[in-house]
């Protein structure tokens, strides 16, 4: 056994174990323990639980406003719930029980608990339950529910639908309907704001026959059934729930229906859900050598990550996932900068999908930026089904006050624009998907490039453009100018817009100007402007300021200092008021994260003084940030300061170190995008990898507390396996397309085109 927190372990490296139960951990645990498969996620809950214990299973593809505010995916009703009730004596989970374990088996998608617990009636009753949500039928949600008894007893099971769901933001289905069907029951409702079709069906099989009731009430429907149970005879209920939307297809009833129809055993469905998990592991598992708690807790991150994306068509990864409803299920810049490169360098087709959503997403993108009074494509901050802004203008609440705050993360965070246009060229360099671009990354691009000329300001007297009321990264920092982070990444759109001007096709590009309208006096404003963009270049001591007059905001080391002056403890501490404006303490890696995207744009010294200024005046109070650091200090050879950010950031959602509430706003939930950041502490920051200008640089750095690594990349075609162990590097090319590949392996270059190439590794 190997200890990870207080109660909770691993065995293999590819199970979290918890052995207490704890009410109090309800709402993390449901997130941590989850099941889901990309179409929906079901919450780690127990088959007795309801709303109050946040029981929930999210659907892609179903948002709704039904409180006219927060529009969000909705929560279906609950196909699965089911309680028992022995000897009269109904059963309850509480902290007196005699044993308890839950597990969560990321190998093959699996969660499951056994409790055993003395009644006040005498009688000691076992139950054990598995779930999983199939990734071999998408809409299916599967329960294996066994109950055991120490002496005879009378068995009440009530199971049914549970109608009456956790939502964080109003009912988002009405007009229920309920009918029987051969094996169970089927639920239709509609969402309230948009009339979009929900159904959800059960089926069920008991092991033992016995006296059945009708249950039917407000909350719940479907039936109790009285069985005699001898000692030790275990009762057997396997439930399964099935979800369909009109999002998904024109008949969801009939469609339901045909899934239910086509069900075979629990251990059938099992066994083709595991088959794809394996499937699953095999391009995306990270093995870490000589540490089997780090292991652990790579693969739970990936998990998450892999159950958070869609996949049957291009929608959102929701910053919280299907974990809950918290952000809306929609994208922010976390989906291209966090969560895409491990599809990219694993599973290509996957990381097309994701560009693909924003480019199905592109007219939202121009309404935004009209509406603001820009041209092109603006994308939203919080980004849903249509690319409308989501994001309210009053995000959290004044808790001194009362009042609600006007944030401006909707209208100057416009980083998230050449974001996009970052991915996509990441996306073709590695992939030369060419038909990608001639589709639609360029006509993206453009877009792109014409919204942050129309955004940014020439300064005649400076001779230069610049990029005023902004907010970078850092969102403690609100209307400043010429944030760093955001000039270099408008400055790269630009120069690959252009790039793309050179690189397309004749015919095709003629086609993509035609089709928005494209002008020779907009290429030459770019031209101008990629010139003439002011770029925050080094200054006394190395450093570059985060934005126009950083340096001289109040220094306060360490940033957590800044914290002393709260009045109360859930202040909101950002703008406009809060205690971290006037001062350098900012809440997440800003400037940071350029040297992450662009980490041969400069020097490693350079890096080095900048991280080492910026470092402590960072609160860390964005999941986002503390695998920025680690990426970048794995870089520079601070082997101590990475690992420690790793573990810190590994760990957010296993420990549930991050805050549920912040400033009166309800932000718990999974972290996708630290999850898809893990894999890219490990592969890009301990494994060194960088691919550019077609050299894929390997450079490791492995932490004292590892004795290697393996991982997978898929590089132009090629399937590549590569250790780092004993001081080496070995390449397995899996899959041998004839190609040549480029590599640079700590300075060390080579031209592979072979199955099998070893290399020494200089010291670190």
């Amino acid at each position: 056994m190997h200890t990870i927190g207080e109660h909770l372990f691993t065995n293999s490296g590819w199970e979290i174990v918890k052995d207490r139960y704890e009410k109090a951990q309800a709402i993390n645990e449901g997130s941590t323990f989850m099941i889901g498969n990309g179409f929906l996620g079901y919450r780690g809950t127990f088959a007795e639980d309801g709303k109050d214990a946040y029981a929930a299973c999210v659907v892609t593809d179903t948002w709704d406003k039904a409180d006219g505010k927060w529009e969000e995916l909705s929560t279906v009703p609950n196909a699965l719930w089911t309680n028992a009730s022995i000897n009269g004596e109904p059963f309850a989970m509480d902290e007196e029980v005699d044993s308890f374990e839950r597990q969560l088996d990321l190998r093959h998608g699996l969660t499951s608990r056994a409790v055993k617990k003395r009644l006040h009636n005498g009688v000691t009753v076992t139950i054990t339950e598995e779930k999983f949500a199939s990734y071999d039928k998408k809409q299916l949600v599967a329960m294996d529910y066994r109950l055991t008894v120490d002496r005879p007893a009378e068995i009440v099971l009530s199971t049914g639908i549970d109608q009456d769901v956790w939502s964080l933001n109003g009912d988002h289905l009405g007009n229920h309907r309920t009918e029987t069907h051969p094996d169970g029951l089927l639920v239709q409702a509609e969402t309230v704001t948009y009339q979009d079709e929900v159904v959800v069906a059960e089926k069920f099989q008991l092991s033992h026959e016995g006296e059945e009731e009708a249950l039917s009430g407000e909350a719940c429907i479907g039936r109790t059934i009285a069985v005699q149970l001898a000692a030790g005879e275990p009762l057997r209920l396997t439930k399964y729930m099935v979800v369909l939307s009109s999002n998904d297809h024109s008949n969801p009833k009939q469609a339901a229906m045909e899934v239910i129809g086509a069900l075979g055993s629990y251990e059938q469905e099992k066994e083709s859900h595991s088959r794809q998990w394996e499937a699953l592991w095999n391009q995306y598992d990270v093995e870490i050598h000589g540490n089997v708690v780090d292991q652990v807790a790579m693969r739970f991150n990936i998990y998450h990550q892999i159950i958070a994306t869609p996949v049957h068509k291009s929608l959102p990864i929701g910053a919280r996932g299907l974990s809950c409803q918290a952000y809306q299920g929609a994208a922010f810049w976390d989906q291209e900068i966090y969560n895409m490169p491990m599809f990219l360098y694993n599973n290509p087709p996957a990381a097309r999908r994701i560009l693909e959503y924003r480019y199905h997403t592109l007219d939202g993108a121009r309404r935004k930026a009209k509406r603001l009074g820009y041209e092109g494509a603006y994308y939203a901050w919080i980004s849903g089904k249509t690319g409308d802004e989501l994001c309210p203008d009053f995000f959290f609440k004044d808790v001194l006050s009362g009042r609600d705050i006007r944030n401006h993360f909707n209208d100057w965070q416009i980083h998230i624009s050449p974001d996009i246009a970052y991915a996509v060229k990441k996306y073709f360099h590695v992939t030369k998907d060419s038909d990608f671009l001639e589709q639609y990354g360029a006509e993206m691009v453009f877009e792109i490039a014409r919204f942050l000329a129309s955004h940014a300001v020439y300064k005649p007297m400076r001779q230069r453009y610049e990029f005023v009321r902004v907010q970078g990264p850092d969102e403690y920092h609100e209307n400043v100018d010429n944030n760093a982070f955001t000039n270099y990444q408008a400055h790269a759109a630009l120069a690959f817009a252009l790039d793309l001007l050179q690189w397309m096709d004749e015919t095709v590009l003629h086609d993509v100007r035609e089709r928005i309208g494209l002008t020779d006096d907009e290429i030459e404003l770019w031209q101008d402007m990629y010139a003439k963009l002011y770029l925050p270049k080094p200054g006394k001591g190395g450093l570059i300021e985060q934005f126009d007059g950083y340096f001289d905001l109040e220094s306060i080391v360490p940033a957590q200092d800044v914290t002393k002056r709260l009045i109360q403890p859930d202040e909101y501490y950002g703008h406009p008021n809060g205690v971290a404006v006037w001062t350098q303490c900012i809440k997440q890696a800003d400037l940071i994260q350029l040297f992450v995207l662009y980490p041969m744009l400069f020097s490693q010294d350079l890096v080095e003084k900048n991280y080492e200024y910026y470092e402590p005046r960072t609160l860390h109070f964005s999941s986002l940030s503390p695998s920025s650091y680690a990426i970048a200090a794995a870089r520079i050879g601070k082997k101590e300061e990475a690992y420690r950010n790793f573990r810190k950031a590994v760990m957010i959602d296993l420990l549930n170190t991050n805050e549920a509430v912040s400033g009166g706003t309800f932000i718990g939930g999974i972290h996708t995008a630290n999850n898809g950041a893990s894999w890219q502490m490990a592969v890009h920051g301990f494994g060194g990898v960088h691919f550019e200008e077609d050299v894929l640089y390997l450079n490791p750095t492995l932490p004292r507390e590892w004795s290697g690594m393996t991982f997978n990349l898929v590089i132009a075609g090629q399937h590549l396996e590569v250790t780092v162990q004993d001081n080496k590097v070995r390449l397995h090319n899996q899959r041998p397309t004839g190609e040549a590949l480029n590599l640079s392996v700590n300075g060390q270059t080579l031209v592979f085109d072979g199955e099998e190439a070893e290399l020494p590794l200089e010291q670190r």
